[in-house]
């Protein structure tokens, strides 16, 4: 998204995302050992998942389809605009899936925003009403561990499922949900069905890495109440695959603690 010249702002499909907890992981790291071994499992899921999203490697000609920049806990990926933004929002759709669904079977969940607007990026400075708009979508729209589009990006999404005679048959119909709030978020469990069935293994894995973050969250509401929403979203996957059984949910009645008097009877 630069090039020899002057910087210049480009319309472009922007995206902010964030490492959900990140500070409270690297200060829970109390130890130098503990801090090595959970600087080996980001660097790692980071490794795998930015393949998805970073257009390092890519052919000569295509390398100006996105940019990315990474900054400590969070990335900013922009995809120039060159038409209706309908093409590239989804290949930021599907890569963002892949990308937040790879982040998660290692152990991180992640949130974010999507936007549409002005951008540059460089080494130098990132830039531009739709970084902006990404983050504030990020901040103060994702709240639990999703992917949500601003009201840009939303606006634009409303206008391309009118382009198809069945709404319902709109690309962006399987790459998205509609949240109780009203939010459009990316459904990345939609990456683990394949050409006939679902991915059982990652199905598998990623209850159990649910599972783990509603376990070590328990005494903590505010963060629990956010896995607990990935827990829901897990089981609305499941009970919408028909060749998955209820083994394949979270049984989030296991991880609910209910109130208790201040003093229990002896």
């Amino acid at each position: 998204m630069s090039d020899n010249g002057p910087p210049r702002l480009q319309n472009s499909v922007v995206a902010f995302i964030d490492i959900l907890g990140y500070a409270d992981m690297v200060v829970g790291a109390a130890t130098r050992s503990m801090s090595q071994a959970l600087l080996r499992r980001l660097h790692d899921a980071l490794r795998k998942a930015r393949a998805y999203v970073d257009p390092q490697g890519l052919v000569e000609n295509e390398k100006d389809s996105s940019a990315l920049r990474a900054f400590t806990d969070n990335i900013v990926i922009g995809y120039p605009i060159h038409d209706d933004a309908e093409s590239e929002l989804g290949v930021a759709f599907s890569e963002l899936s892949l990308f937040q669904m790879t982040m998660s079977l290692e152990g991180f969940f992640i949130r974010g925003g999507i936007a549409i607007g002005h951008l540059y990026m460089d080494d130098i400075a990132v830039y531009g009403n739709g970084l902006i708009e990404a983050y504030k979508a990020e901040t103060t729209l994702a709240r639990d561990p999703r992917v949500v589009l601003a009201q840009s990006a939303r606006k634009a999404v409303d206008k391309h499922i009118g382009y198809y005679g069945r709404t319902s048959h709109a690309p962006q119909n399987r790459e998205l949900l509609k949240d109780s709030d009203g939010q459009y978020f990316l459904d990345y469990m939609g990456t683990l069905v394949g050409s006939e069935d679902v991915f059982l293994h990652e199905l598998r894995l990623h209850k159990t890495r649910v599972e783990e973050k509603l376990t070590e969250h328990r005494s903590h509401p505010a963060i629990w109440s956010k896995y607990l929403w990935v827990a829901n979203y897990h089981n609305y996957f499941c009970e919408h695959c028909p060749n998955v059984d209820d083994s394949g949910k979270v049984e989030t009645k296991e991880f609910i603690v209910e109130p208790a008097r201040i003093i229990t009877r002896t």
